[in-house]
C-alpha cells in the first residue's frame, strides 16, 4: 500500500515538474522571438506635398512614420 501512494505521488511530481518545463520553454520561446522582432527596423515611408496641393495657411506636408511590410 505504502508502495503504491509513494509511485501515485511520484507519477504526480513528475507530471507536474513537466507541465512546469514546457511554461516556462514556451514563455522563454515567445521571449526570445520577441527579442528578434524588436531588432528590426520598420521600413520608412515619406510623404511630401508641394504648397498648390495644401489648402492655405498650411506648410509643405512631411512626415516620416514607420510602415507594415504589407505596403
Amino acid at each position: 500500500m505504502r508502495r503504491g501512494i509513494r509511485l501515485m505521488a511520484l507519477g504526480i511530481a513528475v507530471a507536474v515538474n513537466g507541465a512546469a518545463l514546457m511554461a516556462v520553454n514556451a514563455a522563454m520561446v515567445e521571449g526570445a522571438e520577441r527579442q528578434l522582432l524588436s531588432r528590426e527596423e520598420p521600413e520608412r515611408v515619406v510623404i511630401t506635398a508641394t504648397r498648390q496641393d495644401l489648402p492655405e495657411k498650411q506648410t509643405v506636408a512631411s512626415q516620416n512614420c514607420p510602415a507594415p511590410k504589407a505596403l
